[in-house]
């Protein structure tokens, strides 16, 4: 009885040192609950990390929201992630637009090592919108990587003078060196079958034959869905989807013909993948999205030929349409680079070693592939 007793005082001693422990705990907690501020009421300042005294909620305030969850509900917020439907941009005519210039320093000869597999010496490489923006930088790259180019672009006389230009640059910066690659000058409308036939038929002509293909002919205009004129619709998606899947498919006939493998890069965007804010570009959207499947599709269909297709998506590349489009809207600018990771917009050279691995025989177990070259806007 009396170890009965003993054991029974000593439980109660022990509720009794747990009970002290838990009051002196929620002391201590309702301390802390005390110096929280008021998460509900309380407005983001960087130059403000704590709050004045007048300011400190009751205690226990923070853990109950200051309206109702049915009032909060019915606000309208994520003002950054909407779509502003008074923006209004058509894409301009060429002339409307300044020249893209060759990208100084960037097509010379180098003497650090690196793989061999990422050359694309003696291939023939040919890129649709090739005489300006990203299609231009693409070309210096590629031609830089020890191809020859064909170079095709509805600006004929553009393309023209760009082959003979960047030919010039690559003069300049290999000195002595005996082996130049042919650049030759192509005309096409990307959108019509039988424009795109003749152009291939050109380039087979003056180069012997097509190994490699980068599609970059595309434009973007920015229109509420509701108000985009009907024929400018069409006339975008002829040029971004009918135009890849027509130089797509006519340079896999010619490969398929030799008996030849290739390797494609389609040029997409993150707009396929997200939408972007604040401009409206629904059609815009759903063209690229449609290209990203378009060259995974193809990458299943063309593999047993060993044609590889792959896909690449930037982001924000300051073009010299981006570049008018920022200075017209210069907002555009801050809101943009808010939403992208890296702070800040691309460079068309940030996509000269993307296309140059994907196309070089480094890449040669990759297909149907999209790579992102974005900034980290997609992942956010």
């Amino acid at each position: 009885m009396t170890g009965s007793v003993s054991v029974r005082s000593s439980r109660l001693a022990h509720l009794a040192r747990n009970f002290t422990f838990s009051v002196t705990g929620l002391h201590k907690l309702n301390s802390r609950i005390d110096s929280v501020p008021n998460l509900y009421s309380r407005r983001f300042s960087s130059a403000s990390p704590t709050l004045a005294n007048s300011q400190r909620p009751e205690p226990g305030a923070w853990l109950q929201p200051k309206k109702p969850l049915d009032a909060v509900s019915e606000e309208r917020g994520g003002g950054i992630s909407r779509i502003d439907e008074d923006i209004s941009i058509e894409y301009p005519e060429d002339a409307g637009l300044p020249r893209t210039p060759i990208i100084q320093g960037r097509g010379g000869r180098h003497f650090k090592r690196t793989l061999a597999q990422f050359s694309l010496e003696d291939k023939v490489s040919v890129v649709t919108g090739g005489a300006s923006g990203i299609g231009l930088a693409l070309s210096q790259a590629i031609v830089a990587s020890g191809s020859h180019l064909a170079i095709v672009d509805m600006n004929h006389d553009e393309a023209r003078i760009q082959a003979k230009t960047l030919l010039e640059q690559f003069k300049s910066e290999n000195p002595g060196l005996e082996k130049l690659p042919t650049v030759t000058a192509h005309y096409a409308d990307v959108s019509n079958p039988a424009s795109v036939d003749d152009a291939i038929a050109d380039i087979i002509a003056k180069q012997g034959n097509i190994d490699n293909l980068v599609t970059c002919a595309g434009f973007t205009e920015n229109f509420s869905a509701v108000t985009y004129p009907y024929d400018r619709m069409q006339k975008l998606w002829g040029v971004v989807v009918d135009g890849t899947y027509l130089f797509t498919a006519g340079v896999a006939k010619h490969l398929i013909k030799r008996q030849a493998s290739g390797s494609m890069v389609v040029i997409g965007s993150m707009s396929g993948a997200i939408v972007n804010v604040p401009q409206p570009q629904a059609p815009y959207n759903a063209a690229k999205a449609a290209v990203r499947h378009l060259a995974a599709s193809l990458a299943v269909e063309w593999a047993s030929h060993d044609i590889r297709v792959n896909c690449i998506s930037p982001g924000y590349i300051l073009t010299a349409l981006t570049r008018k489009i920022l200075e017209e809207n210069v907002e555009f600018r801050e809101k943009w680079t808010s939403l992208i990771p890296a702070g800040r917009v691309g460079m068309p050279e940030d996509l000269m070693g993307p296309v140059t691995f994907l196309l070089s025989d480094s890449a040669r177990y990759i297909t149907g592939a999209d790579l992102r070259v974005d900034g980290g806007y997609t992942l956010t």
